[in-house]
């Protein structure tokens, strides 16, 4: 008995400390998730989880009323900036740069936008993930999303080297607009006559309520439907009659690895600006196990 015990402790102090890092509960809200928790230790937040936004974004009466980034220096903007959120235009009151803390263990580093007139009554806050650093793991970005299960989860870095054996791996970018996070994949599609294959950068976007947006005026996107002209491509209009984007209806279609079945890809042109042929949407992240490295540019995917 006594040597079982020596040998517990000998493989103890052998074997690396884990500290898997701080779990999020998920809630759904409309076409986004949010969660709570505490903002530098002050009050709690509702704060929306985002992937595209260049700052941390905080509504103006509600960091005036919390406190919450009283000891930040917060430099006024004079109102003449101002940041397009979905169509929506909001004025940036003031600016900051340094560290928020998330919880209990998670900090976000990088700039403050506060915006007027933010507060939706939703949320209070709006967080892009790729600026998410474990406090237990020497401020690593390894998010752990899984929205199968609505839950978030700051990973360390040796949990990771044991979980990823069971996933798929690929590498991810910012060369893109706005220096926005992508997936190098590919994406097939079987609409019951052939497959039809398209590979390029594709954004992270979870602002996205379908599975896949093709962006129309792109290249890329211009060369694929070139190529395969006898696709049947439908327009999807609004109650006035107006095509507000088009679909095109599968019987599988392969995402990343990922396969869909009955999948519909959806193609707009109402984002001009977007230069990679394609954005990821929610409907993909809630059907995977999704690990964003953000420090190796890596995403390690597992289907649900």
């Amino acid at each position: 008995m006594k040597k079982s015990v020596i040998l517990l402790l000998l493989l103890l102090m052998i074997l690396p400390v884990v500290n898997a890092g701080e779990t999020f509960n998920l809630t759904k809200q409309g076409a986004h998730y949010v969660f709570t928790a505490s903002i530098n230790g002050k009050v709690d937040a509702t704060i929306l989880v985002e992937s595209g936004i260049p700052a941390l974004l905080a509504d103006s009466a509600y960091v005036v009323n919390s406190g919450i980034l009283s000891e930040m220096t917060l430099t006024p903007t004079g109102g003449k900036e101002k940041i397009n959120l979905g169509g929506r235009v909001y004025k940036i009151t003031h600016k900051a740069n340094g560290t928020v803390r998330i919880g209990k263990s998670t900090s976000f580093i990088g700039e403050v936008f506060v915006l007027s007139n933010y507060d939706y009554g939703k949320y209070e806050l709006a967080v892009p993930v790729m600026y998410l650093h474990n406090d237990q793991d020497k401020g690593s970005r390894i998010v752990n999303l899984d929205l199968g299960n609505q839950r978030l989860q700051m990973l360390d870095r040796a949990s990771l080297r044991v979980k990823k054996k069971a996933f798929s791996k690929l590498k991810m970018n910012t060369d893109t607009y706005m220096g926005m996070w992508a997936i190098e994949g590919s994406m097939s599609l079987d609409d019951g006559l052939k497959t039809r294959t398209l590979s390029g950068n594709f954004l992270i976007d979870f602002g996205n309520p379908e599975l896949f947006f093709l962006i129309y005026q792109t290249e890329a996107v211009q060369q694929f439907l070139a190529d395969n002209a006898d696709m049947d491509i439908q327009d999807i209009k609004n109650q006035r009659g107006d095509v507000v984007l088009q679909a095109i209806f599968t019987k599988q279609c392969q995402l990343c690895g990922i396969t869909f079945p009955e999948a519909v890809v959806a193609m707009t042109k109402n984002l001009p600006l977007i230069t990679t042929p394609g954005n990821i949407g929610l409907k993909f992240f809630e059907r995977v196990e999704a690990i964003l490295d953000y420090d190796k540019s890596v995403v390690y995917l597992k289907s649900l």
